[in-house]
């Protein structure tokens, strides 16, 4: 664990904190024991973090930390989704809907003495998503990027082949929106640079302890002034039970990634904690590679989703805490229809693979080793075997799973695509050809290239809810990924934290928190 001393007051002790937790983490002990006495947010995750480069990042625990470290052009309001400038103070669109041009902030600061952020750094974030060698899942974000010119130091021209009616989330700050620093990228290298990321968000990459836990400090200089507390601790905690108590008797501030409905009934019954939920903007899917068989044949896959029973999932494995998806869009989207899907009917089922010639057959189930997945497959197989289908429950470790997937080898995967709240966002990556794998479209299903374009050219909440009506309606009738169940989110706070608020996207920002005595 390696601390980096700050200017200030404040910045040295938090330095002196670091220096100790070192030696603690060297005999054992936990950072958590110093962090209690100082202005420092102590968040749960669940899971430990491995990649924290906006172009290859994966995972919402990565992605949290990421959150809180990176700027994009724009971002979302927390509580309404509402886009906001963030690096750019505006922008201006061509009359044809083509041309993005964005005046940036002057003065703002990479972390880490790594100099002053400019246009440049846009250009070079943007056109790295873009290039095939560096293997971004989130190249086909940036489909309808045709380049990137920085023309001055503070402003960037963004010229699209055509127009694109969601474009500004493709660039707000999350994934594949975070703007990175060609300094940074070009003196550590993409593979340190993973694990050593520089930003220029309210809060500083300090160190990590495999496993354990992850430290921030505060960002003096933010350039939307600077946080109102003076750290961040992530502490690894997979146990939801011991997570629950660790916030109960105070020793964590914030429970991030709340599932198992045991402890949330919990923690909501305690009246300790305060327990807050939303609904999400993306739901959790089991996708089929329809380029392999017998998977590539369509009345196998419909088979599958009459296979699954999704109410008994819901209702058994997460008591209702979730909810069911009839699409992978949610009713958190304006844009989203509602459809009657496809029953669960074993009989059905049945039928529908005598019909394919394909009765009885072997299937891998490929899930991250990670809570709920690990867990939902079980059901799941159980189903698919009271239909005749033989279903290999395969748990992979985080980056096996990744890199599995990326392979696009993979008959099936248990994934959540978590984006934009914009429905642009989950369907190009589920669905489009541009992120075929290493993409996220595992499905290798290409067949509304003709609708997404429709949608992406469409002005107006009822021209695009047309188009993205029938993109649901021919996604619904192809099965390319069933649609298990729509998210639904919970957050966990002490009653010190204050200023907190959730969002939609499965992350949190801790810039707006403050602790109270």
């Amino acid at each position: 664990m390696v601390g980096i001393n700050r200017n200030g007051v404040t910045r040295r002790q938090f330095g002196t904190l670091l220096a100790a937790g070192s030696a603690m983490a060297a005999s054992g002990l936990s950072f958590a024991a110093l962090a209690a006495d100082t202005p420092v947010l102590r968040v749960r995750i669940g899971s430990d973090i491995g990649n924290l480069d906006p172009a290859r990042i994966f995972q919402i625990e990565n992605q949290t930390v990421a959150t809180q470290i990176y700027s994009g052009l724009v971002k979302y309001d927390e509580a309404t989704n509402a886009i906001i400038p963030d690096l750019a103070t505006e922008w201006t669109v061509s009359p044809d809907g083509t041309v993005y041009s964005f005046a940036l902030r002057g003065g703002v600061a990479w972390h880490k003495t790594f100099g002053a952020f400019s246009s440049d750094d846009v250009k070079f974030s943007f056109e790295r998503v873009l290039d095939p060698q560096t293997g971004s899942s989130y190249r086909g974000q940036f489909a309808s990027i045709k380049s990137v010119e920085a023309p001055s130091p503070d402003r960037v021209v963004i010229t699209l082949t055509e127009p694109n009616s969601g474009f500004l989330h493709k660039v707000s700050a999350f994934n594949q929106g975070w703007i990175v620093s060609r300094k940074a990228l070009a003196e550590l290298g993409d593979k340190a640079y993973a694990l050593n990321p520089i930003g220029t968000g309210p809060f500083v990459f300090e160190s990590w302890v495999p496993g354990r836990e992850v430290t921030l400090s505060a960002n003096k200089a933010y350039f939307g002034g600077a946080p109102k507390v003076d750290g961040l601790l992530f502490r690894v905690i997979k146990d939801e039970t011991a997570a629950a108590i660790a916030l109960e008797n105070g020793e964590i501030d914030i429970f991030f990634g709340l599932q198992q409905p045991e402890v949330i009934q919990r923690l909501k019954g305690g009246g300790k904690v305060t327990v807050l939920d939303r609904d999400a903007n993306h739901t959790i899917n089991l996708v089929l590679n329809t380029a392999i068989k017998p998977l590539n044949d369509v009345r196998v896959r419909q088979a599958l989703y009459h296979a699954i029973n999704r109410k008994a999932l819901i209702d058994g494995f997460f008591k209702g805490t979730k909810t069911e998806a009839t699409s992978v869009l949610t009713a958190a989207f304006q844009e989203f229809s509602s459809s009657p899907g496809y029953a669960y009917d074993p009989q059905k089922a049945k039928a529908l693979l005598r019909e394919a010639g394909v009765s009885g057959f072997t299937l891998d189930l490929v899930a991250p080793g990670a809570n709920p997945y690990d867990k939902i497959v079980v059901p799941i197989a159980s189903d698919l075997a009271a239909v005749g289908i033989d279903a290999k429950i395969k748990v992979l470790e985080r980056g096996a799973y990744l890199q599995a997937r990326n392979k696009g080898t993979v008959p099936t995967c248990i994934t959540g695509v978590v984006g934009a709240p914009d429905p642009d966002s989950p369907i190009l990556s589920l669905f489009a050809k541009s992120s075929f794998p290493p993409g996220l479209n595992t499905s290798q299903y290409g067949e509304i290239e003709d609708l997404i374009a429709a949608a992406a050219k469409a002005q107006g909440p009822e021209a695009r809810k047309a188009v993205y009506d029938r993109i649901q309606a021919k996604v619904m009738a192809d099965v390319p990924v069933i649609p298990l169940y729509a998210d639904r989110l919970f957050i966990a706070h002490t009653k010190k934290v204050a200023g907190f608020v959730q969002n939609s996207l499965f992350t949190m920002s801790a810039y707006p928190v403050s602790l109270e005595a």
